[in-house]
């Protein structure tokens, strides 16, 4: 029997600075996941690199968080989650 394993790329960026704050890659049996913020590697290429490793695109989720900024109703944060999904043969 098959079955389908999931794994998660998220993506949070600071709005007000325009940088990229945390990327974690999240997939089973990894725990807290892998930390990809400083590697130098853009999220395209880091959408690729999952994608050769055999996980397939199944959802992306976008969102704006609120923090302490000078306006409750001002976003400080975007985060994108990338969802995957991965065939596991019996």
């Amino acid at each position: 029997m098959t079955a389908w394993q999931y794994a998660q790329l998220s993506v949070t960026r600071d709005i007000r600075a325009g940088e990229i704050h945390r990327i974690v890659w999240r997939r089973p049996g990894q725990g807290l996941g892998e930390n990809f913020t400083g590697s130098g590697q853009s999220v395209l290429e880091l959408l690729n690199r999952v994608g050769a490793d055999g996980w397939e695109l199944a959802g992306r989720e976008e969102r704006q968080e609120r923090g302490d900024g000078p306006s409750y109703w001002d976003p400080n944060w975007t985060v994108t989650i990338y969802t995957f999904k991965y065939l596991v043969p019996s």
